[in-house]
């Protein structure tokens, strides 16, 4: 069964509010947002899952919430919840290694919308006459 996850990762990004002021932070979000993706992209298994965007989102009290679909084949929905967790977790240590500890992570699986395919699969695999009964 193919499987979408919804991926909800919190990071803290330690930002140092006693030596720095919120303009600074304004100017290290791109920084932020480059140090994440590049973990992610390294990873060759995690990368490999995800579909679409990652999209990071900051919050008032200098901390993300980095969101993404997770799309794996399982055998239900707590099967892909966590296999995405593990991959997750598999770099947990990395960004802990360049500043930004996991602080929750929240994985919420759904079956896959197949509806294109099966419409596909129909109008190629489909019998001649009907085909023209479509038509």
């Amino acid at each position: 069964m193919d499987y979408v996850v919804k991926i909800r990762i919190l990071l803290n990004t330690n930002f140092n509010i006693r030596e720095f002021n919120d303009l600074m932070y304004e100017e290290a979000k791109p920084d932020i947002i480059e140090d994440n993706k590049s973990v992610i992209e390294e990873d060759p298994i995690l990368c490999g899952y995800i579909d679409g965007n990652l999209i990071f989102r900051f919050l008032s009290n200098y901390k993300v919430l980095l969101t993404y679909d997770f799309n794996c084949n399982d055998e239900n929905e707590a099967e892909a919840e966590s296999f995405s967790k593990s991959c997750v977790e598999d770099i947990r240590k990395e960004l802990e290694r360049k500043g930004y500890p996991i602080e929750k992570i929240s994985c919420r699986a759904g079956e896959m919308d197949m509806e294109w395919l099966e419409k596909l699969e129909d109008m190629v695999f489909s019998k001649p006459e009907q085909q023209t009964q479509s038509l």
